[in-house]
């Protein structure tokens, strides 16, 4: 229900959003172009299909972007990618970065039908959204088709916490869409599992930015910019809003009292506000001139407006002190790493909860000074013009601190390969009624799903209903769903429409594929089917391959009783299920498979099945559940001797298989395990 009025709300906001970009076209004309790409209407190259996709909303998420996808490249050549942005600056970036070597394109906006457009489209094994790209309507139909769904170089402000924790309904199912949390630091894992993420799939990675290489034109520009202010002394405002500018003019007037040479550089944050700072400069009575007029820096003048995009960094490289823009009004403030790395002394002011770790880090090594008004900003600037070897100590604490933030691109890469390798790609028959994991089934058309054609393997009036299907050198498991009690009776197999990556067999199809990406003991799904059963409803059938020298938990009780180790094992598997945030609503101990082989470890014996009532979830209740229905199983069976010969199960056995799951989450929730 909470999507569904989030996507109410979407449709409405969507008719806002066309003035506003007109509007925006005004001064950026751009924002007038490609308007079918918002609506998720253009075509993707077939050769930029199935691969994955990188979502960065703007300029510094599709920076941080970069060194991931250098690397992704570098380790996968032949990996197609699409790389999206919504911005005009960001889609330039793209281009200029990545030229021909991905497809870029603007993502749409987050409307159901949007969005499915643009996923047919593209068509990724893999989505990958950079630091807050938490959009509702992608993440959950990414999901809901198969797509591997990742979350990178993630970050989470107290005040968003907050603003997300009033949403649970719409946070809980939004974070159980991704498969991973690659997070920056340890405040933002903390914040995400306070959300309902589940702690196994929570990450902390490291901050991507630390690993951005310099522009190629870096050392270029930073010669030319010398040799434009002839060696003048200068201070960088960078990434300034609104409001700031009068605050940052009034200090550059006071120290062109006391420091007529230092020149200041204003950086304005967006493109489109270069003009309006450009009126305040003209207002202001100070000397000033505009980077994009390409003329070297004349003596009178005390302020360099640059107005031009990515070069904030060479800038930054020639500077004595940097003030953080966005902290002296409530925008939260932007990242600090970009200044840490030339050992520049940093100033911010009080507002600077976006990046509040890494400002709180900065803090309490000394290495950044906050200021609240003209007079502080003038003041320290003074300070540290005529005491550069003490801005040079601050500024290399900061440098210091970014040091220790480095490798971030390799934990990330990583796991990302590893999701991939293990998360078999699907394919899906033209119109979408049967998908398959082409490393078993080469074509939809193959998948064995006439009973007639194998073996029958069970029987059961309920979801027992199985046969064994062979094809070339795979065994498979066949599995036709069918109603349970009094339900049952009436309707058999038949289950109310829905959507078909929603129904029974297509679920429990993407979610035993998910499970597969984190490793845990589940069958790999081979085929899902789904049929029309006349106006209102469906059936459904899976294929799933089978675990060799696995045998139902139930039959091996009524042949031995399991040793303390083997019981510790049942409780782990279980355990690691839970710490990855999956519900199996009707755990019992015919839904655990057992290895009963001696010479297998006892660790690798157990493997849950039978997922068409699972789903992901945030931690909660049902996790207790889950294990009181298996131990009511248990007992079940054992008041049923004399219908089963024997039964090697006690209650003593119960605290080894809690000791097990004890042990499986805590290596996921402890500091230690962590």
């Amino acid at each position: 229900m909470a999507l569904r009025l989030y996507s109410a709300l979407m449709h409405l906001l969507r008719g806002v959003a066309w003035p506003v970009l007109w509007w925006l076209g005004r001064r950026v004309p751009a924002y007038r172009e490609r308007w079918p790409e918002r609506c998720g209407r253009a075509p993707v190259p077939a050769g930029a299909r199935g691969g994955v996709l990188i979502h960065a909303a703007s300029m510094g998420e599709v920076q941080a972007a970069l060194p991931l996808l250098n690397a992704l490249h570098a380790a996968r050549p032949e990996l197609p990618v699409v790389f999206t942005c919504t911005s005009p600056t960001a889609s330039a970036r793209i281009v200029e970065a990545c030229g021909a070597t991905v497809h870029h394109a603007y993502l749409p906006f987050d409307t159901p039908g949007a969005v499915r457009r643009f996923l047919d489209a593209a068509d990724p094994r893999l989505l990958v959204v950079m630091e807050t790209e938490l959009w509702p309507n992608l993440l959950t139909l990414a999901q809901a088709r198969g797509t591997a769904v990742v979350l990178a170089n993630g970050r989470l402000s107290a005040g968003s916490a907050r603003r997300y924790a009033r949403f649970g309904p719409l946070t809980r199912p939004l974070l159980s869409a991704l498969d991973l949390l690659l997070v920056q630091d340890e405040a933002a894992r903390g914040r995400f599992d306070a959300l309902g993420a589940a702690p196994a799939r929570v990450r902390v990675t490291g901050n991507l930015k630390v690993d951005t290489a310099l522009p190629s034109s870096h050392t270029a520009l930073v010669d030319q910019f010398i040799a434009w202010t002839g060696g003048r002394p200068l201070w960088v405002a960078a990434s300034t809003h609104d409001g700031e500018e009068t605050v940052i003019l009034e200090a550059a007037r006071r120290l062109r009292a006391e420091a007529p040479d230092l020149l200041l550089v204003l950086v304005p944050r967006h493109p489109q506000r270069f003009d309006a700072v450009a009126a305040l400069l003209e207002a202001s009575g100070l000397g000033w001139q505009r980077r994009s007029a390409a003329q070297p820096v004349a003596p009178q003048t005390a302020v360099l407006l640059a107005d031009a995009m990515g070069e904030l960094t060479a800038w930054m490289a020639l500077s004595n002190a940097v003030f953080m823009g966005g902290t002296l009004v409530p925008v939260g403030g932007h990242n600090p790493l970009e200044a840490m790395q030339f050992g520049v002394p940093l100033l911010a002011g009080p507002a600077r909860f976006n990046f509040g770790d890494a400002f709180d880090a900065l803090a309490q090594a000394d290495a950044v000074k906050t200021v609240q008004d003209p007079a502080d900003l003038a003041a320290a600037v003074l300070a540290w013009q005529r005491d550069l070897d003490a801005a040079r100590a601050v500024g290399e604490r900061g440098r210091a601190l970014y040091a220790q933030s480095g490798g971030a691109t390799a934990r990330t890469v990583a796991p990302l390969l590893d999701l991939l390798d293990r998360r078999p790609r699907r394919l899906a028959s033209a119109d979408e009624c049967i998908w398959v994991d082409p490393g078993l089934l080469p074509t939809p058309a193959q998948a064995p799903f006439d009973p007639a054609t194998g073996t029958p393997a069970g029987h059961g009036s309920g979801r027992g209903t199985v046969w064994w299907q062979r094809t070339g050198d795979h065994v498979l498991l066949l599995r036709h769903y069918r109603r349970g009690g009094l339900v049952g009776r009436l309707i058999h197999d038949r289950f109310l429409r829905e959507p078909r990556a929603h129904s029974r067999a297509m679920a429990e199809f993407a979610l035993l594929q998910r499970m597969l990406g984190w490793g845990l003991p589940v069958p790999r799904p081979a085929a899902a089917r789904w049929q029309p059963a006349g106006p209102l409803h469906y059936r459904a059938d899976i294929l799933v391959q089978r675990l060799d020298g696995a045998q139902d938990l139930s039959v091996t009780l009524q042949q031995r009783p399991l040793a303390e180790a083997e019981w510790r094992a049942v409780g782990a598997a279980i355990g690691v299920l839970h710490a990855h945030g999956v519900d199996h609503a009707d755990l019992n101990c015919h839904n655990l498979m057992h290895a009963p082989d001696a010479a297998t470890p006892a660790d690798d014996r157990v493997w849950i099945i039978d997922f068409d009532r699972g789903a992901v979830r945030a931690p909660g209740p049902w996790q207790a559940a889950n294990l009181e229905r298996l131990r009511r199983s248990l007992r079940k069976e054992a008041g049923r001797i004399g219908k089963v010969a024997r039964w090697h199960w006690a209650e003593d056995d119960w605290p080894a298989l809690l000791a097990g799951y004890q042990s499986a989450t805590a290596a996921f929730t402890s500091p230690a395990g962590r």
